[in-house]
């Protein structure tokens, strides 16, 4: 059993509650609130689906099964953290950095455009556009990639995006607006209209 002490707590929402794996940096736990928690259930369920595509999507972190903690079942995924171990940042501190120090810009611009590509490349399925749910986590001194850890997958009774590209593809782009709509509300103030009319293009 894996003992959780409150020095490994890395923080909570309204389905689950994080701790630092005690032993291993580079994994962490998940306790939920609620042992049949609808949020991870469908997280379950899109991951049931992927198979073994799920391992090759960048976007989507690992998951290692269940374990028995101090705390209760536990669920064990990949930690994301940076290349030099730091702890890989939101994206809304990213782009709040950016709202600080404008000479950021270019590289957010950047990090946006790739996160879409990979979104459509890996038909990524979202229920929810919350930049806290995207960790941006630094690869190399000059290279990041986005991460998704929460808001996956979703509810439907038969979920046909699972299934089928089309369906895939057609949500896909729904949520896309969603965060792009969301970049124009919250942050036209460093983004120019041109740029996100392109990050826009779909």
């Amino acid at each position: 059993m894996i003992n959780l002490t409150d020095d490994l707590f890395l923080g909570d929402g309204n389905h689950k509650i994080v701790y630092a794996h005690p032993t291993d940096k580079n994994l962490c736990i998940k306790i939920l609130r609620t042992p049949d928690d609808p949020d991870f259930k469908k997280e379950a369920r899109y991951r049931k689906a992927l198979g073994d595509r799920a391992d090759k999507m960048t976007l989507l972190t690992k998951y290692f099964g269940e374990v028995e903690t101090s705390k209760g079942k536990g669920y064990l995924f990949e930690r994301v953290i940076d290349f030099d171990g730091k702890i890989s940042q939101t994206m809304f501190n990213v782009l709040d950095d950016t709202v600080a120090d404008r000479k950021l810009l270019p590289a957010t611009e950047k990090l946006l455009l790739d996160f879409k590509k990979t979104y459509f490349d890996e038909k990524f399925l979202l229920a929810g556009v919350d930049p806290d749910n995207y960790l941006v986590q630094r690869t190399s001194k000059t290279a990041r990639r986005v991460r998704i850890i929460d808001n996956i997958g979703i509810a439907s009774f038969i979920p046909l995006p699972y299934y089928f590209d089309y369906f895939a593809i057609k949500r896909a782009k729904k949520y896309w607006r969603r965060f792009v709509e969301q970049m124009r509300t919250e942050y036209g103030n460093i983004f120019s209209e041109d740029f996100l009319k392109k990050l826009g293009e779909i």
